[in-house]
């Protein structure tokens, strides 16, 4: 008779050489395939014009349209996918210049230009009204979207944007100031584990083959990724410069704002969610202590239940 223990080693064993054995980007598409299973998402494409846009698509309800960050992509929002399909059409979307989207670098990625094709997206979705969400570089354009587009948004949510004029210098804004290197711009893999580590108060687990096929990717992307940056942030003299920054084109915005800040970003200032309540008072600042620049990766749960309190908050009054 074969004992537990015996199996058990056996299964760890086959675990283990399947591991060695699968390529790392083989093993990088499972993990993103077996996440967008888990949250109820389907990938999809449409041609608009000359720009091909990849996006994940699932569950019912009223749109929400969901934007990455910089450097990121539409899988930033699988993890807390499963706990806002119940409840909204989600929709997350690779923005052009990133993820599986058109990358052409010879285009203009300024916000202006992003916020123009997201427009031309939603049309040709038909998504006459929407939830409309960003992170970071994702929320500048998800702000600007909604302050030119008001009619057609039911809530704008901002997860640590960038973007925001009065707040305090971010550690890696001071970085900057002082000559250094953008640490988002992450051009191998020892860089994209130190990215990693920044991005982070808890880092979720990440195999080791997985953070190497991202490090080659920052390879690929460094020239881009490169030009996007300037691109969006307009640095001058070591300071960013924004063309339409959020605390000035939300003046005079009526709709429902949610403002999530992870505490402790090292990257941008969580003293921006104040200087947005002040330029559009009805805001509501949803602060999460212990947690950094990418709170829908480090506390997906509770990220999400903040979001549809405000939703049934501002449904019920």
């Amino acid at each position: 008779m074969v004992s537990a223990a015996y199996v058990v080693a056996a299964i760890l064993a086959l675990v283990i050489s399947s591991y060695i054995l699968t390529p790392a980007a083989k093993l990088y598409r499972f993990v993103l395939k077996a996440e967008r299973k888990r949250a109820k998402l389907i990938v999809k494409h449409i041609r608009i014009g000359e720009t091909n846009l990849e996006y994940s698509r699932g569950g019912k309800g009223m749109p929400l349209l969901l934007l990455h960050g910089f450097g990121a992509d539409k899988d930033n929002w699988n993890r807390i996918a499963p706990y806002l399909t119940r409840h909204y059409d989600v929709i997350a979307l690779d923005l052009p210049g990133f993820g599986n989207s058109s990358k052409d670098i010879s285009a203009q990625y300024g916000v202006a230009e992003q916020v123009e094709r997201l427009h031309e997206f939603t049309h040709a979705l038909g998504l006459r009204r929407l939830h409309i969400a960003g992170n970071s570089m994702g929320g500048y354009i998800a702000g600007n979207y909604a302050a030119q587009f008001p009619e057609q948004i039911e809530s704008l949510w901002l997860l640590n944007p960038l973007g925001i004029v009065h707040s305090e210098l971010s550690e890696m804004f001071t970085s900057l100031k002082q000559g250094e290197r953008p640490i988002v711009l992450a051009r191998n893999e020892e860089e994209f584990k130190q990215l990693f580590q920044f991005l982070f108060v808890h880092p979720p687990f990440l195999p080791g083959k997985i953070v190497h096929y991202l490090g080659e990717q920052a390879v690929l992307n460094a020239d881009l990724n490169s030009k996007i940056f300037q691109h969006i942030h307009r640095m001058d003299k070591g300071s960013p410069n924004f063309e339409a920054p959020l605390d000035n084109v939300l003046e005079g915005y009526s709709g429902p704002l949610l403002v999530t800040w992870g505490e402790k970003d090292r990257v941008l200032h969580s003293s921006g969610a104040q200087a947005l309540k002040n330029t559009v008072p009805q805001a509501t600042i949803s602060m999460m202590k212990e947690v950094g620049h990418l709170p829908m990766l480090e506390r997906p749960k509770q990220t999400a239940d903040a979001f549809n309190a405000f939703i049934y908050r501002a449904n019920t009054h």
